[in-house]
């Protein structure tokens, strides 16, 4: 049984090992981390995105983003246009991003499901409920530091 302590240096090691996983991946692809995040929000989107969507989903400040954006529309992947006024920019693949998409993120976000696939319906569940739990909590608490 964990102490509080050593489930959250186990845990901290954990997530840590996810991103290490998803920078070796991005790498692979040729991609930054970002760019990949990138990528990855675009694919799953239903509706147009704006950058501010995207600093929302990666939670990568705006510059960040916005140089990964200036990489990516020089590489022929998005393009970035006026939405809603020049406050706003959406962003939207290229042929050759849907492309790029499709041999790199799709086959990514496959593998995801597959992952969640390997559990069964209820460890799935209590998974997503520990985690939403754990992340409810420590938002609250980290809440007077903000």
């Amino acid at each position: 049984m964990y102490t509080a302590k050593e489930a959250l240096v186990t845990f901290n090691a954990t997530i840590n090992g996810y991103d290490e996983i998803y920078r070796a991946v991005a790498k692979s692809f040729g991609l930054s981390d970002c760019a990949f995040w990138i990528l990855y929000y675009l694919r799953q989107s239903k509706e147009k995105v704006t950058q501010k969507d995207i600093c929302s989903f990666i939670y990568q400040p705006k510059q960040t983003v916005h140089s990964a954006l200036k990489k990516m529309v020089d590489d022929g992947l998005i393009e970035v246009g006026d939405y809603n006024g020049k406050r706003h920019k959406y962003v939207t693949l290229t042929e050759k991003g849907e492309a790029f998409s499709q041999k790199t993120v799709d086959l990514v976000l496959a593998e995801e499901i597959a992952a969640f696939e390997d559990m069964d319906a209820s460890e799935r569940e209590l998974a997503m409920k520990l985690l939403a739990k754990y992340s409810d909590n420590l938002s609250r608490r980290m809440s007077k530091f903000r």
